[in-house]
């Protein structure tokens, strides 16, 4: 259900046409429509057109009545959904731009990896409306609203369901192949279970809304289709993100199991398609469990909080290519700032507390100076933990981090010892801990991995 639910997207995308609405034109959309398909069909796109179906236009009244038979869009992992028949109106708009009404006129089938059927998916209330552009190639507005979602599955597999989806995409403007605007998701009652019941993956509730100024179409789309984090070089002048989720529960295949009771979140992103970028985001969660193969307990946070804001920021920290000499000289040529205003990691065994102000300069001795406050709490929990789950790759560290226990200012309280340390990172390429020199315990430490 989960697949077919990251299909839809696709299978609205591939309704579009000509700005022109007369008979003569009805074969010009049916072509139309026919060469997207056929252009995701022979795509290496994450999802991609199975086989390209046999397209029927119709015109009427000013409207176009579109009719896809047997539409398959498959995943590259090799699963697959069906919807045996796809219809709507489409009306064209004075831009040029199309508004549709579409609907899943019968159930959808579903496919696993190994191309066995799993099942269907009935949608008892669905309402779909879209706005194109007239090559098809831009979705420009959407109100999506789908309800009662009921996977029925086949002999052997498993069952799920889906309360409620909406998803709401508002243009603000959409020039040059730019988009700017509102989106928003909510999901509400989400549950796939396996054949045994048990809960593959289960949510109560999800909140997502984003604005976008100035976002590229052209690098979004490609973002979409292969996730290749390149595409987020450039890809918008400006981007927030509100993330709200509850009663989160997931089982993987490996054993892996993860519980979230709540989280919130908000991101924001500027200058994405300058020289340098900036950054705010603000985070907390709660009731974090996660458990199996390689994860320690001691080193997971059950309840956090962040606070962080950067500045003059290179954007290859988006992308995630690691530049050869590092990330500390990069950030130091673009003269980056980096604010940890609240930073709270708890769990039973253990806890962080800390603030800080780091500089990122090319005139300073190690490229970097700042202050920063720190409280820790079950050090030799957290170096239990590292040994367990690293091995010999954390060696250093965990002989760091006892070496940073010696250096801590002692305070006793109901929880046990924390200890508090004040450090200060100096232009000279001197680390001072608490008014003792540390500079070769963090070197040592920062070149554990």
């Amino acid at each position: 259900m989960k697949k077919a639910l990251l299909l839809l997207p696709i299978l609205m995308l591939a309704l579009a046409g000509p700005a022109t609405a007369s008979p003569e034109q009805a074969a010009a959309l049916r072509d139309t429509v026919t060469n997207r398909l056929g252009e995701s069909a022979v795509s290496n796109d994450r999802l991609r057109v199975e086989r390209v179906p046999d397209v029927t236009v119709s015109e009427a009244g000013g409207q176009y009545r579109l009719r896809i038979p047997k539409l398959r869009l498959a995943a590259n992992d090799g699963w697959m959904v069906e919807a045996p028949l796809v219809e709507g109106d489409g009306t064209p708009q004075a831009d040029g731009s199309w508004r549709l009404k579409l609907k899943l006129s019968q159930p959808l089938t579903l496919y696993g990896a190994n191309g066995f059927r799993l099942g269907d998916i009935a949608l008892g209330r669905q309402n779909l409306i879209l706005s194109v552009s007239g090559d098809g190639r831009s979705l420009i507005a959407a109100d999506i609203d789908l309800g009662e979602a009921k996977f029925t599955p086949a002999m052997g597999a498993g069952t799920g369901s889906l309360a409620a989806l909406r998803f709401i995409l508002t243009p603000r403007a959409a020039t040059g192949g730019t988009w700017s605007g509102q989106v928003s998701l909510s999901l509400d009652g989400l549950s796939v279970k396996d054949p045994m019941g048990v809960d593959r993956l289960a949510v109560n509730r999800l909140r997502l809304d984003a604005s976008a100024d100035a976002l590229d179409m052209t690098r979004m789309g490609a973002l979409m289709a292969d996730g290749d984090r390149a595409n987020l070089d450039r890809l918008a002048r400006g981007i927030d993100i509100s993330a709200d989720i509850a009663g989160l529960r997931q089982v993987r295949d490996n054993g892996t199991r993860t519980l979230l009771d709540s989280a919130k979140g908000k991101l924001s992103l500027t200058g994405l398609n300058a020289a340098k970028a900036g950054l705010v985001l603000d985070w907390v969660h709660e009731g974090l469990d996660h458990t199996g193969p390689g994860i320690d307990p001691g080193l997971l946070p059950t309840r956090a909080e962040l606070a962080l804001t950067g500045t003059s920021l290179p954007r290859e920290l988006l992308t995630g290519a690691k530049p050869p000499g590092g990330w500390t000289p990069l950030l130091a040529s673009s003269g980056s700032n980096v604010r940890i205003g609240r930073l709270s990691l708890w769990n039973a065994q253990s806890t962080v507390l800390g603030k800080g102000d780091f500089r990122f300069s090319t005139s300073s001795a190690n490229g970097v100076t700042g202050e920063a406050d720190l409280a820790l709490r079950g050090v030799d929990r957290i170096i239990g933990a590292v040994n367990q789950t690293m091995g010999a790759r954390g060696a250093g560290l965990a002989i760091g981090l006892y070496a940073l226990q010696g250096l801590g200012r002692q305070e006793v309280g109901e929880k046990g010892t924390t200890l508090q340390y004040r450090l200060t990172m100096g232009n000279d390429g001197r680390v001072i801990l608490n008014g003792s020199d540390a500079t070769s315990l963090f070197k040592g430490m920062m070149a554990f991995n």
